[in-house]
């Protein structure tokens, strides 16, 4: 994996769709060179082995790869901001 988040969605997922418009729209794509996308009906085994790697309990999940921490809170677009900052900016 070379980048530095993992976002792991699913369909019918409300939550999934919300927290992708705020990636693109509010961050603009601001840290999608950042972000590997990985959809459970496209790509069904790679999802499992992440779910099982950073044991995942739900979807949306926002993970940094580095240490396998997860964004818990992602209600808002502060919250996101700042788990993806310190990474963004280190680099």
């Amino acid at each position: 994996m070379s980048k530095s988040f993992v976002l792991l969605t699913q369909d019918d997922c409300p939550n999934c769709e919300r927290l992708k418009k705020m990636l693109a729209g509010p961050l603009k794509g601001q840290f999608d060179g950042e972000i590997e996308t990985v959809h459970r009906q496209s790509e069904p085994e790679r999802f499992i082995a992440l779910v099982e790697r950073f044991h995942v309990q739900s979807v949306p999940a926002l993970i940094r790869v580095a240490d396998g921490r997860q964004a818990r809170a992602m209600g808002g677009l502060g919250e996101v901001r700042s788990f993806l900052e310190p990474q963004y900016l280190m680099r």
